[in-house]
């Protein structure tokens, strides 16, 4: 039997000769190329796809959600949720100028009372017709309900339930409005 140490010699040379051996019998290709035919590269390049696969998915759905959020207007406008200042909707039979200086020379006293505030302002009254034209009446706390409806009536045509039906609504905004000031 060998010496160990022989042994150990014997393996180290016989590994190295081994070796080159193994490379010259060509089951490596030249150029020092990497055998893929174990099949886990294959793994490791179907997650790369994957991720990437995932990412533009990502990305496109960001790209969307903020193409929602720039598209215009729906086709229809919205009502306001708030109150919202809307020059010359008094005037809209003739040029502002020419509307106040017809007021002026009326001059009735029973008109002048109409536009004078009475009391604090509750609230701004928009009616909105079938048409789309909308109707903005400021409601004070002294004001009649039928008033109001009268004013709106002025300017659209109510039928006789939609003009109760408008009334009884002003009536009951204006007693919840007066009963918290």
């Amino acid at each position: 039997m060998p010496s160990r140490g022989s042994r150990r010699r014997a393996g180290e040379a016989g590994g190295r000769a081994g070796g080159a051996g193994r490379m010259d019998a060509g089951r490596c290709p030249p150029g020092g190329r990497l055998d893929m035919s174990h099949g886990f590269v294959r793994h490791i390049r179907r997650n790369q796809i994957a991720r990437d696969d995932y990412d533009r998915q990502v990305k496109q759905a960001k790209e969307q959600q903020l193409r929602r959020r720039l598209t215009p207007a729906p086709p229809r406008p919205r009502r306001p949720d708030r109150q919202v200042y809307r020059a010359g909707r008094r005037g809209e039979s003739g040029p502002p100028g020419r509307r106040a200086r017809s007021e002026a020379s009326s001059g009735s006293s029973s008109s002048s009372r109409e536009r004078r505030p009475r009391g604090p302002a509750l609230f701004c009254l928009e009616y909105e017709a079938d048409g789309g034209q909308v109707t903005s009446v400021v409601v004070y706390q002294d004001n009649d309900p039928e008033e109001v409806v009268e004013k709106v009536s002025a300017q659209n045509q109510l039928e006789p339930a939609l003009h109760q039906a408008l009334r009884q609504r002003v009536q009951e905004e204006l007693e919840k409005r007066r009963v918290k000031r």
